[in-house]
């Protein structure tokens, strides 16, 4: 069976702070954690199972 999924897939980057940054404010994060999504690839995946 073949099934062709159109839709989007994206890439979260998301930061880990000690807390929220005031405006102006720059800060370096060292937490980077990536997390996938899109409705494109969430509905691949649960075709493949």
């Amino acid at each position: 069976m073949k099934i062709l999924v159109y839709g989007s897939m994206n890439i979260d980057n998301v930061y880990k702070l000690d807390y929220f940054v005031t405006p102006g404010e720059s800060l370096i994060s060292d937490n980077l954690q990536k997390f996938c999504g899109g409705k494109g690839l969430n509905q691949a995946v649960a075709c493949s199972y």
